[in-house]
């Protein structure tokens, strides 16, 4: 249970930096000096969040396929 718990944080915490990353590029919100940093923040945080999604699934395979029953 306690490696889903960090799972899930890790997740969220990629994905709030995903979001920030990708808005603050999007509006223009930092010098042009920062917008390497920040494309490499974004797109790494993307891929962990891709493969944190990845395992996630992995994780509850039996439980979202217990799930089909219902659907």
């Amino acid at each position: 249970m306690k490696q889903h718990y960090i799972l899930d944080s890790l997740l969220f915490l990629t994905v709030v930096v995903c979001i920030g990353t990708g808005i603050i590029l999007d509006f223009h919100l930092f010098s042009r000096g920062m917008k390497g940093a920040l494309r490499t923040w974004h797109l790494y945080s993307g891929y962990l969040m891709a493969g944190g999604i990845l395992l996630h699934i992995v994780w509850h395979w039996n439980w979202i396929r217990a799930g089909k029953k219902y659907w």
